[in-house]
């Protein structure tokens, strides 16, 4: 089987928002953001967000099958990029895509020179939990409270480039 880990242009938008939607209607309880709210979204969002943020598109056999986000972290976040929207079609969870991600994902990190990453999940999501351990993360020591849904906390993990961590 193909995969192809890519990263998302403008053009990409339709690409763009039919993933991040697929991943909101399969795993509604698992991010912060809510179908609800994203499908209203025009295309000149998903356009913008294809420019300012870096996100990676997977697909297999040129059907797409997963996304995630990766953004400079504001100070606050004690990480030098955060990333959010992790998502994979359930038919290839477990098959090492999220390794592929994450490989994305460094090296995004090293050509900018950031060398901590980190994500937020909610820390009942044990499933999530124990895929990022097994990717090099380690839980943060203090749940944090939630930017997109006041009044919950999420659980911050960490994994410096190499899998290290400092915490």
């Amino acid at each position: 089987m193909q995969i192809k880990v890519e990263a998302a242009s403008e053009l990409d938008a339709d690409r763009l928002r039919t993933l991040r939607l697929a991943a909101l209607s399969d795993s509604p309880n698992a991010f912060g953001a809510k179908y609800e709210v994203e499908k209203e979204k025009p295309i000149n969002f998903w356009q913008n967000s294809a420019r300012i943020t870096n996100w990676c598109l997977v697909s297999a056999e040129q059907v797409d099958i997963g996304l995630l986000a990766v953004d400079k972290a504001t100070k606050d976040r004690t990480a030098d990029c955060w990333i959010s929207a992790w998502w994979i079609h359930q038919e290839f969870r477990g098959k090492g895509v999220t390794k592929l991600m994450l490989d994305w994902v460094d090296q995004l990190a090293s050509k900018n020179n950031w060398r901590r990453m980190g994500l937020g999940v909610w820390p009942d999501n044990k499933q999530a939990i124990s895929a990022y351990e097994k990717l090099g993360f380690i839980a943060g020591s203090e749940p944090m409270p939630s930017r997109s849904i006041p009044g919950l906390l999420y659980l911050p993990m960490f994994r410096d480039i190499g899998g290290e961590s400092n915490e």
